[in-house]
């Protein structure tokens, strides 16, 4: 039989799974979107136009990946399995 100690800790493995595989899942969905970005850099003719798809890709990263990413889950289950 396992400790209360035990399941909780268990749980916390499984949540922080679960936070990985969500954000896995996230970056490679994105990863088609990075492709377009690096597309349009290569095909850009001059550095203003350079300069912008970087900007767009930044923008891209910061407003639209990173909170998908979801990293508040991940770590509140590296805190759970600190605490465990």
């Amino acid at each position: 039989m396992k400790t209360v100690n035990q399941i909780k800790t268990q749980y916390a493995e499984q949540a922080a799974l679960k936070a990985l595989l969500h954000a896995q899942t996230v970056l490679e969905a994105n990863m088609h979107e990075m492709d377009s970005y690096i597309e349009k850099f290569k095909n850009a003719t001059n550095p203003n136009d350079k300069a912008a798809v970087l900007n767009w890709c930044l923008n891209h990263l910061v407003c639209n990946l990173t909170p998908h990413l979801r990293l508040d889950l991940i770590a509140n289950a590296q805190a759970e399995i600190a605490r465990s």
